[in-house]
């Protein structure tokens, strides 16, 4: 495989509809802001990425070997974590969100733990020869562009909901945040390791 083959791989795999999961992380953990607020909602995917890179780098050099039964089951966990703490942005009105660092730290750290639910996929794709280090960054960037690219097309979205029926930023926190909890309750409940 060459350089863009990872790249296309780190793409398919953010907005491949089977590992849906992701993508409802991702609406998530942007639900609370606004469109005027990119800037965060980039550095906030950004946290993320460098969280799941970390976890990556480890399972593909061996350092670590998550139970995959236990890391599917925490991914929702992510999920309705970060859905139940929107909640308490439902108040503010035509406010930025305050600049809170513990988000981006938060994004990072759940970020290791999707991290290791790729490093499955990650060790079956790079031959067993090969050096990880090249294959690692192109698959990352691939993942990046793929995140970009859903959180783009998602506030295009946005953007024209807004337009056309102008809800209350609070119901669009509450809607987004308890479709993906909602959505991650059911994925705890199917990937239940116990």
């Amino acid at each position: 495989m060459d350089w863009t083959d990872y790249v296309l791989d780190g793409v398919r795999h953010i907005t491949d509809i089977e590992g849906y999961d992701h993508m409802v992380y991702l609406i998530a953990l942007v639900a609370i802001y606004e469109l005027r607020e990119v800037k965060r909602i980039v550095l906030l995917i950004t946290a993320f990425t460098v969280g799941h890179s970390l976890t990556l780098i480890l399972a593909g050099l061996d350092v670590i070997r998550p139970n995959t039964d236990v890391i599917e089951f925490l991914i929702p966990i992510t999920i309705l974590a970060t859905a139940m703490t929107n909640l308490r942005y439902t108040g503010r009105f035509k406010q930025p969100v305050p600049h809170h660092g513990w988000r981006y730290l938060i994004a990072a750290l759940f970020g290791l733990i999707h991290g290791m639910g790729f490093s499955t996929y990650f060790r079956m794709i790079v031959d067993r020869d090969e050096s990880i280090v090249q294959p690692l960054f192109f698959f990352n960037l691939g993942v990046e562009l793929g995140q970009l690219a859903f959180m783009g097309a998602f506030l295009f979205l946005a953007f024209f909901v807004q337009l056309l029926f102008r809800p209350m930023h609070r119901d669009w926190i509450i809607f987004f945040s308890g479709l993906s909890g909602g959505i991650a309750v059911l994925l705890c409940i199917e990937t239940w390791p116990f």
